[in-house]
């Protein structure tokens, strides 16, 4: 069995869970409140940001041919998928420069991110594309079934539709099925640079993480009044 089937099939639970969420299902049916969904965008700054500081940490350490491929095609990808849709969705819903620049990143988003960089500064770059994988993977797993559906057409909210069919391209879908291939490939290639029980925890963690983010935005989330208070002291 490969690794991406083994990690697929241990969380199976949690994708399912993930697919299941009000937030998801709130896209689906166009009832989402747009402030969920902003407070969402705002967040998944902070995530995409760092999801490409890790691939570019990678970059300039890694001497394996394949990855230095993959990861440049795959960082032209995020920008088309992530950043370039995140500018045009700030414009419709009125998102400002200030508005991100006074966001708070929220206790999901922070833990989050500090869970992927860990698994590339103490472990490799192998284990930190493990951290990374669910987070794509698993929205074209959930787009895709929404599409084969088409309930998300029966909601009134034209973002949200704008922003499940970007989903359907095909050059999104070959982007995650090359990174399952390159971690896979890895895994084969080089057996004795990972922990494999590790590197299926590290997945593991992202796909619940992937779970609380939904969530984080349709709390909201906070952080604890003694934490802000230490930091405007500091």
């Amino acid at each position: 069995m490969k690794f991406s089937e083994l990690a697929h099939e241990k969380t199976k639970t949690l994708w399912q869970s993930s697919k299941e969420h009000p937030f998801i299902k709130g896209i689906e049916t166009g009832e989402l409140p747009l402030s969920a969904f902003k407070a969402y965008l705002l967040q998944d700054n902070f995530y995409v940001q760092n999801y490409l500081a890790i691939y570019n940490k990678i970059l300039s350490t890694t001497k394996d041919n394949q990855i230095i491929e993959e990861l440049n095609s795959g960082i032209l990808t995020i920008n088309d998928y992530d950043v370039e849709q995140q500018r045009n969705i700030y414009q419709l819903l009125s998102i400002t420069k200030q508005d991100i620049q006074k966001t708070t990143i929220l206790p999901t988003t922070y833990h989050y991110i500090c869970h992927m960089h860990h698994a590339f500064n103490e472990y490799n770059e192998i284990h930190a594309l493990s951290a990374l994988l669910p987070c794509p993977w698993l929205y074209l797993e959930i787009f895709e079934d929404m599409l084969e559906r088409k309930d998300y057409l029966q909601g009134k909210e034209q973002i949200y539709i704008d922003f499940v069919e970007s989903y359907a391209d095909p050059d999104f879908k070959n982007y995650v099925h090359k990174m399952i291939d390159l971690l896979d490939d890895l895994v084969e290639r080089r057996p004795k640079e990972i922990k494999i029980d590790v590197l299926l925890q590290q997945f593991l963690f992202s796909s619940a993480e992937e779970l609380r983010f939904w969530q984080m935005t349709l709390l909201p989330e906070e952080w604890d009044k003694y934490a802000v208070v230490q930091s405007k002291l500091s």
